[in-house]
């Protein structure tokens, strides 16, 4: 009778084992799966320029599995690229903290090394200037809006003269004279505006080469 439950319980022992190993071994393959599925999904969004759903779908199969060699490349690629459009958009913050993670799965990589050099040097220059010149970003700010408000501008004129070749109506030159008349006065102003504040800049911030005379603008009024 003891024979007979002994052997028993030593069956169901090897029933559990064999159950355990196939389900680990079913597992294993799920998850290797789901950062094949994780990997390909980030390599679309790529290629589609989505940068940051690109990143985020690598972060998700690194995961899964933090030594995948694809995943480890493409969330460093990605990250590079979400740190280089920063810069571009003058967010160095979000650059810093991007090119971090670029180069925690690349330390080697030559542009990404290159990008934070440049991301450095962009965040001195910046708590240099915001240091000596707290207007410095509301200044910068006024002209953004300017520039903004020069695009409408400048899209209004398009439209008028799109107009015009649709009716052949000289009403619609007029107003795109009017409205181009008024764009140059306010491009003007960002000049003004721009030479302010460069000027500004450059008087307390080191390292910044002034400008010879002769690129200045002459007989500039004050700015209103």
């Amino acid at each position: 009778m003891r024979t007979s439950i002994s052997r028993r319980t030593a069956a169901l022992a090897l029933i559990l084992a064999a159950s355990t190993i196939a389900l680990c071994g079913c597992s294993s393959l799920l998850k290797e799966r789901l950062v094949d599925l994780r990997n390909a999904q980030a390599d679309a969004a790529l290629q589609d320029d989505k940068i940051v759903e690109a990143e985020k779908e690598y972060g998700l199969a690194l995961a899964l599995a933090p030594n995948d060699e694809h995943a480890r490349a493409g969330f460093a690629h990605a990250a590079y690229l979400h740190a280089k459009s920063a810069v571009d958009a003058g967010d160095i913050d979000t650059a810093q903290i991007e090119i971090q993670k670029s180069l925690k799965y690349a330390p080697k990589d030559a542009a990404a090394l290159d990008l934070s050099v440049v991301i450095d040097q962009a965040r001195i220059r910046r708590d240099v200037v915001v240091a000596n010149f707290p207007a410095y970003r509301a200044s910068s700010d006024v002209i953004r809006d300017l520039l903004k408000a020069n695009e409408v501008a400048n899209k209004n004129i398009q439209q008028q003269i799109h107009l015009f070749n649709a009716d052949y109506d000289v009403s619609h030159l007029r107003k795109a004279t009017a409205l181009s008349t008024d764009l140059e006065a306010e491009d003007h102003r960002v000049t003004q505006r721009l030479i302010a504040l460069r000027g500004e800049i450059e008087a307390v911030a080191p390292g910044e080469s002034r400008p010879a005379p002769a690129e200045e603008v002459p007989g500039l009024l004050p700015i209103p």
